[in-house]
């Protein structure tokens, strides 16, 4: 299907053409009618002032031929004259045989016609009277008006073309115009999609497209306020709930302490509440860490050693580093955001994915990926859209995958690699899990 602006182009080029069309049209038939009513007008006083002189001179008793030769010769006509059923001419270069007879039977009938007809080719404007025993015929070529009228056609037939060419290009100036604001809108949507919450747009100065503008902006502002309410509503809940959480936390492992000394029964309820009470500790960490994600936030570049950073993760969780696969590139960025967000696909792989598997980084000439691949059957198609949004839980890998967490992880993920430039996906693994790659902008360092 043909964009906006080729539509635009096309419709201006096919106005532009109708127009010149019915324009050229109409002035080609009204000059071609002019010139040849002229041409014939003039044809008719002539032919009728020759057809008199003749007459008078056979009826003076001259033959017909010295009648004829005495006729002056304006231009190419020819003269003829028919006297008692024989054909008399004046440098003729028609023969009265190709004469057409509905002219001469015209004539015949009404004593005077006229006729536009072709010769060879040739096209002729003939005039003939008649009288009873005699028939005057004049002759007329119009070659020179057929020439010009071909010429004007071709000429009205590149202006045509002209014109058609001069509608596109107009075409294509007023698309540009209409849709310079429009592609600003575009990439200003897009900027705030990737996380550019302080984008606007500039004013046209054009009282028909600054609304657009006027209404972006607004509705720009409207979703940054928003968004910036709600980072400070869950901070403000996480800050007002860190001290009675650490609080119930400190009291539950004090009771886990003591749990051999309790009965079964009070054993297993303080097991539970430690449980419940560490993983409210853990959403709430995770709450904070959500909330104070910005991608408007400076990135402190620094040249990291990647595969060193991903060994030491594995390292720490008690995983071999025999684990890690691939290249071992120097990258240039911030080593603590791309540190957090492995950190998540690690525990992520671990909890939800039947077990790590293996990463591997690969490195290409204008980005770095780092896949983790996991030991489950892989993503469902229909939960990979909504993997990285908060809260979502069970959309696992493995078909034991653990529900316990708040489901914040991946979107801690996604948020912290946003904040550098980098993306996030997920696929499927060569392995047969499910494969979360990272990929890092620019270059390696």
């Amino acid at each position: 299907m043909l964009g906006l602006r080729s539509r635009v182009v096309l419709t201006f080029a096919l106005l532009s053409l109708v127009v010149a069309v019915i324009v050229s049209s109409v002035a080609f038939l009204f000059a071609r009618s002019y010139l040849l009513s002229q041409r014939e007008s003039t044809a008719l006083t002539r032919a009728l002032l020759d057809a008199r002189a003749v007459s008078a001179q056979v009826e003076a008793g001259t033959a017909p031929g010295d009648a004829l030769a005495a006729v002056p010769a304006v231009g190419q006509s020819q003269a003829l004259a028919k006297v008692d059923g024989t054909w008399f001419t004046r440098g003729v270069t028609v023969s009265p045989s190709d004469l057409p007879r509905s002219l001469l039977d015209q004539a015949m009938d009404t004593g005077a016609a006229q006729q536009r007809f072709a010769i060879d080719g040739q096209p002729f404007f003939g005039v003939a009277f008649a009288s009873r025993s005699s028939v005057y015929l004049e002759l007329f070529p119009i070659v020179d008006l057929d020439t010009s009228f071909r010429a004007a056609t071709w000429l009205l037939g590149g202006l045509v073309g002209l014109a058609g060419i001069i509608g596109a290009l107009l075409g294509w100036y007023a698309s540009g115009r209409v849709m310079r604001p429009l592609r600003s809108l575009g990439i200003g949507a897009t900027r705030i999609a990737d996380g550019d919450l302080a984008v606007r747009l500039d004013a046209t100065g054009d009282p028909d497209l600054d609304p657009i503008s006027t209404a972006f902006n607004d509705m720009a502002d409207a979703v940054q306020q928003r968004i910036g309410r709600e980072r400070r509503f869950v901070a403000n809940v996480g800050h007002e709930l860190r001290s009675p959480v650490t609080t119930v936390l400190g009291t539950a492992e004090l009771l886990d302490a003591h749990r051999v000394a309790m009965p079964p029964r009070d054993a297993a309820l303080v097991a539970g509440l430690v449980g419940q009470a560490r993983r409210l500790s853990q959403t709430l960490v995770d709450l904070l860490e959500l909330g104070s994600v910005s991608p408007a936030a400076p990135v402190q570049l620094e040249v990291t050693d990647l595969g060193e950073l991903v060994e030491a993760l594995l390292v720490a969780r008690g995983l071999p580093a025999e684990l890690l696969r691939g290249d071992r590139p120097m990258v240039r960025t911030e080593a603590r955001r791309v540190e957090r967000v492995l950190a998540n696909l690690l525990d992520n792989a671990a909890k939800h994915g039947g077990g790590l598997q293996e990463v591997c980084i690969e490195q290409s000439p204008d980005a770095v990926l780092v896949h983790v691949d996991d030991a489950g059957p892989g993503v469902p198609p229909d939960a990979v859209e909504r993997l990285f949004e908060p809260f979502v839980r069970g959309v696992g890998s493995a078909p034991s995958a653990s529900r316990d967490g708040a489901g914040l992880g991946l979107a801690i993920a996604s948020e912290q690699g946003a904040a550098i430039g980098a993306h996030l996906s997920v696929s499927g693994s060569p392995a047969g899990g499910a494969r979360f790659t990272l990929q890092l902008p620019g270059a390696p360092a």
